[in-house]
């Protein structure tokens, strides 16, 4: 793996009450840019030969980008509270049959968040949101530990 630095955006300018930001067509620009810069740590750890996301958004089909925000209490100073970007994940939506399904084409978080109950928390939004969605392979170890302790609903076949 290259050395790289991994920064961690933090922005007074979008409200993330709920800890995740949706990306879409209608999002500021700047947030396209936020999932990209993720979409490259993703691509750098795992050693892909390609990043996964756009900076323009996924193109070639529809989609749906989330990233992963927690309180930045050690930037706020008093007006609004700032919100730092910790993580990221796209899911790009397939037909089959009369049927339209999810597929997790990729999640990463900042290692300094991971093995801290984020993914878990969020997993189970994740699930309410997306249902029994599919797994794009190829898995991280990490990600295949992770699913295999989970007590989920969902079997979240790995394709």
């Amino acid at each position: 793996m290259n050395n790289y630095l991994i920064d961690l955006p933090v922005s007074e300018k979008y409200d993330s009450s709920d800890n995740i930001l949706r990306v879409s067509k209608s999002t500021n620009q700047s947030l396209y840019e936020e999932v990209y810069t993720f979409a490259k740590y993703f691509k750098e750890e795992l050693n892909y030969d390609r990043v996964p996301f756009c900076k323009m958004g996924m193109l070639d089909k529809p989609c749906n980008v989330l990233l992963f925000t927690e309180q930045a209490f050690d930037q706020y100073y008093g007006d609004s509270m700032p919100y730092r970007i910790y993580g990221a994940c796209l899911f790009s939506e397939m037909k089959i049959g009369d049927e339209l399904h999810h597929k997790l084409e990729w999640i990463w978080f900042h290692p300094f968040f991971r093995n801290r109950g984020n993914l878990k928390k969020n997993w189970f939004r994740l699930e309410k949101e997306f249902g029994d969605f599919f797994i794009g392979k190829p898995i991280s170890n990490d990600m295949k530990m992770f699913l295999e302790n989970t007590k989920s609903e969902y079997k979240h076949i790995q394709i």
